[in-house]
């Protein structure tokens, strides 16, 4: 299956790299780009398509950090939680368990 995968990302990164071989291909035109009173040299439009898709990779590369980290650390702290009540656990008198009622009865997990 990690084969397929690798396909999958070789295949998708020759699409990307085709269609940015047509795009410039089909915009040389030099451009001027003006932001309010600021005009920056001319450049291919190619170019600045470029630096569009470029700069919208890298926020949502930024996004997906900050999930994947807000992720990590919940996971952690809920690894460290676990930890902790697994040694509360080991650490509690065995025998007579004063916490859950006699008439309480422990029902089978359904698999």
């Amino acid at each position: 299956m990690a084969w397929l995968k690798w396909i999958c990302g070789v295949a998708a990164f020759l699409a990307v790299a085709f269609f940015g071989f047509l795009l410039s291909l089909d915009n040389a035109t030099p451009v001027a780009l003006r932001i309010l009173h600021l005009e920056t040299a001319p450049r291919e439009m190619y170019w600045w398509l470029y630096a569009a898709f470029a700069g919208g990779l890298l926020v949502g590369l930024a996004v997906c950090l900050s999930a994947y980290l807000r992720w990590r650390f919940a996971a952690r702290r809920l690894r460290r939680t676990l930890r902790e009540r697994e040694a509360e656990l080991m650490r509690r008198p065995r025998g007579n368990d004063t916490t859950t009622p006699a008439s309480v009865k422990a029902e089978p997990v359904p698999r």
